[in-house]
Parts: structure tokens; C-alpha cells; sequence
């Protein structure tokens, strides 16, 4: 029932709990955000509905679920939503936020203490709870001429970086000035002494809209991809400065996939690229980045193989007109829109038609 009901009314995006025992998605006909508890991590016809939220009137771009389980809402119709878990309760907090087009983009920070949105209007909001008031309040960040596409928060969350259909990236300082109990005191890395908001620390031009950008968990390298095909790895001085020997090394189109819509780091080593291929592309990122192979089989795909033989699953495999391939049948189908990290060896890709599907990496 879950799977046919995905399909008919389609998914803009989705994200996982952080304890992966659930997962929500954004359902495009509905305008809803469905969170599911999940069954069996591949038959998703076990997952069962345990809550649905309906404040966005219009398209939900933004879906992020925070470490202290907070879930973050930007939808088309130029709101901000963020819940809290109370008693199994989804309950709303107060956003105040001036924003006149869409959200288009955005995510919590690592420490689930503040979280960026990206909008339409050229500008990032970066939200922050206020407790005198009970309300989250906000700071922009203005520096684009066109829609900011996407935000990734750096590992030490004191910077952002940002990508905009003005076909610029920008490394942004994001430090709340007013309270640094929103920053991790703990964390001893790369940007650690940035105690600044809107100070632009990088700015690179790239050919064409950015569409995805990640950090490596170490903080020390970060990749954009941009909607061309160009992909670009860039590596930190201790300083924070950017090691720019030879732009050509940074700058790399892929000639072996199409140009990625995501891209996440699994490890300081390996960025896996999803979009027009339909299906993950693993990259190697030591010292540059290269092609390494193409993920052909998501887990349910792998089930099947070890079920052939089955009279069952051949009729299944050659019904209808023409042979069907095990891309037709588990696969997506058109390009892949959101992917994100189950666990250090798994990953979820899902696509505008409803599909979500789960890698072995």
C-alpha cells in the first residue's frame, strides 16, 4: 500500500531520523510531510505511517531531520516550519522569518543548534532559537543575484558554504554573535577560531547553476557540482585558505556519467554523484577526482537475483511489451533527486515518480 500510494502521489525529497527508525518524506501532490517507521528497510509496503504534517500549502523543497530530533520544513509557499518531538507529538515552534519567494534549499547544522534555508529571493536565512522570546529568529546572509540553490553546513558549523544559479559558490562565516552556546565548543578543527556572521572567506565562479555541494567529515576538502557536468574538489590550508596550485586539477567533467543533481562524501576518499544516470556514481577523491564505477544493483535488485530461477520473477522480468530490464522493474526510472547516508555502507536515492531505493556501498 505504501509503495503504490509513493508512486501515485510522488516525492520531492526525503531524510532519515537520526537513528534511521524512521524516515520523512515530502510527498509532491499533497503538499505533506509523511514521517514512516520503518519495516523492512528495502520492502517499503512494511513501512508504517505514524504521523503526517500539513502547515506547507504548497511544494516542500526542504526536509531536514536535526541530531536532537528536530525536523526542518522550506516549502514553495515562502514558509519555514520546524517541529520538536514532544511525547510522540509533532509539535510546530515559531518561525520569524521575511521571506519573499520560495525555499529552495537548506539543512541543520551539525550540532542541531541552527539551520540554513536557501531561497528564491537571493538570499540565506541562517534561523537560531530564541528562549526569552520562545521563537526562532534569524540573520541573512545577501550576497548572490539570483536564487541560492544550495546550503551545506561546514563540520564545524561556523561556515556555510552556498551555491546560486548566479553560477557562484561562497564559503560564508555564520557564527551567532549574540549566544555562542549555538556553536560546539568542543569541536577543535579547521574554522574553529571564526567568530564572524556574513563574512565572505571564499567566492569561485563556476559554468553553471550549483546544484549540490559537501564538505568531507574531516572539513579539510569540499566538492560543488554544478549543473553542466562540472564538478569541482577544492582541499584547505590549515589556515582556511584555499590550496590552489593549478584550477585545472579542481575543475573535472565526469566523461563517464551525466551531471550529478546530489552529491555526498561517504569518507574523506570517496563522493558518490546521483542525477540524469539514475543510479549512484562512486568517485574517487584522493588526490583528485576521478571516475571509479557505477552502482547497478540497489538492494532490491539484489534480492531478485538471488530469487532467479522463480517461474514467478520470469514472468515478471519478460511481461508486457518487450523485455523489461531489472532497471525497468527496480530501478529509477528518471533522474535521481535527493540521496542521503543510511549508514556508512548504505545510501537512499529517491526521484520525482515516488521511487526510493537503498545501495549497497
Amino acid at each position: 500500500m505504501t509503495e503504490s500510494y509513493l508512486k501515485q502521489q510522488k516525492l520531492v525529497t526525503h531524510t532519515w531520523s537520526p537513528d534511521g527508525q524512521f524516515v520523512a518524506l515530502s510527498i509532491k501532490n499533497t503538499s505533506n510531510a509523511d514521517i514512516y517507521k520503518i519495516g523492512q528497510l528495502e520492502k517499503i509496503g512494511t513501512w508504517q505511517k505514524v504521523s503526517t504534517l500539513k502547515d506547507a500549502s504548497q511544494q516542500i523543497n526542504v526536509l531536514s531531520w536535526s541530531i536532537d530530533n528536530k525536523i526542518l520544513i522550506g516549502s514553495d509557499d515562502r514558509s519555514v516550519f520546524v517541529y520538536r518531538n514532544i511525547n510522540n507529538q509533532w509539535n510546530k515552534d515559531l518561525v520569524i522569518i521575511t521571506n519573499e519567494k520560495a525555499i529552495l534549499s537548506g539543512e541543520w547544522a551539525p550540532n542541531g543548534q541552527k539551520c540554513v534555508v536557501g531561497t528564491a529571493c537571493h538570499k540565506a536565512f541562517v534561523l537560531f532559537f530564541e528562549e526569552k522570546n520562545n521563537w526562532w529568529h534569524n540573520q541573512q546572509i545577501n550576497c548572490f543575484y539570483s536564487s541560492v540553490t544550495a546550503c551545506r553546513f561546514h563540520p564545524s558549523g561556523r561556515v556555510l558554504g552556498l551555491g546560486s544559479t548566479d553560477q557562484t559558490f561562497k564559503l560564508v562565516s555564520c557564527v551567532i554573535q549574540e549566544n555562542m552556546n549555538f556553536e560546539d565548543q568542543s569541536y577543535n578543527g579547521l574554522f574553529k577560531d571564526i567568530r564572524t556572521f556574513g563574512e565572505i572567506l571564499v567566492t569561485i565562479n563556476l559554468n553553471g547553476w550549483i546544484n549540490s555541494i559537501d564538505f568531507t567529515q574531516s572539513g579539510n576538502k569540499f566538492a560543488v557540482a554544478a549543473h553542466t557536468g562540472l564538478i569541482k574538489q577544492y582541499s584547505f590550508n590549515e589556515d582556511g585558505s584555499l590550496i590552489v596550485d593549478n584550477e585545472d586539477k579542481n575543475a573535472t567533467y565526469i566523461k563517464e556519467t551525466k551531471p550529478f543533481n546530489k552529491i555526498i562524501y561517504l569518507n574523506d576518499s570517496t563522493l558518490v554523484g546521483v542525477g540524469y544516470d539514475r543510479k549512484p556514481v562512486l568517485l574517487s577523491s584522493e588526490p583528485t577526482l576521478k571516475f571509479t564505477s557505477i552502482i547497478e544493483k540497489c538492494l532490491a535488485a539484489e534480492g531478485e537475483v538471488q530469487k532467479s530461477g522463480s517461474i514467478a520473477a520470469a514472468k515478471q522480468m519478460f511481461s508486457g511489451k518487450g523485455q523489461k530490464t531489472e532497471d525497468d522493474k527496480f530501478g529509477h526510472q528518471t533522474a535521481i533527486t535527493c540521496i542521503n547516508k543510511v549508514s556508512d555502507s548504505l545510501i537512499s536515492t529517491s526521484d520525482v515518480n515516488g521511487i526510493i531505493n537503498f545501495w549497497r556501498i
